[in-house]
């Protein structure tokens, strides 16, 4: 098996087990495969627009990370997770995750397809950035989302 293909296997591993945990809804084991000086990319905040997202932003240590996700799980609750796609070359990995949530204040649902960019190294996440279309959480947070249809 040649260096890249080993590397390549080793993140495959160690996303595996990120995606697994997360979309498990077992966060210390997520929190466990991040390096302690991880650079954690949620979101860019834009003022006016998305900082209703109070756990939003880039954090650089796994405790702000721990902090952040505490933030978001005061504010929502995970219905469901599910992982759709995952991709991996050398020491970088993108999962294509499917979520659905509740907003606690005002009962709303959101539904989101949003993609994780890993990098690791040495047995352990780097790097993460997160992106998706945001609108559909900042509606259910606002209270504004539209109402179920029924089809």
């Amino acid at each position: 098996m040649s260096e890249h293909s080993e590397l390549t296997e080793q993140t495959r591993d160690v996303a595996k087990q990120w995606f697994t945990a997360l979309t498990g809804g077992d966060f210390p084991t997520a929190l466990g495969v991040l390096a302690d000086d991880v650079e954690w990319i949620n979101y860019r905040v834009v003022p006016g627009y998305n900082d209703d997202m109070k756990w939003i932003g880039t954090f650089h240590t796994r405790d702000d990370v721990a902090a952040s996700v505490g933030v978001f799980a005061g504010q929502c609750d995970v219905i469901s997770e599910e992982l759709l796609d995952l991709a991996v070359d050398g020491d970088k990995a993108a999962g294509v995750i499917y979520e659905v949530s509740r907003v606690k204040e005002t009962g709303q649902v959101f539904e989101i397809t949003f993609t994780h960019w890993l990098t690791v190294r040495d047995g352990r996440i780097v790097r993460w950035e997160s992106h998706t279309d945001p609108s559909t959480i900042i509606r259910a947070l606002r209270g504004d989302a539209p109402e179920d249809d029924g089809s």
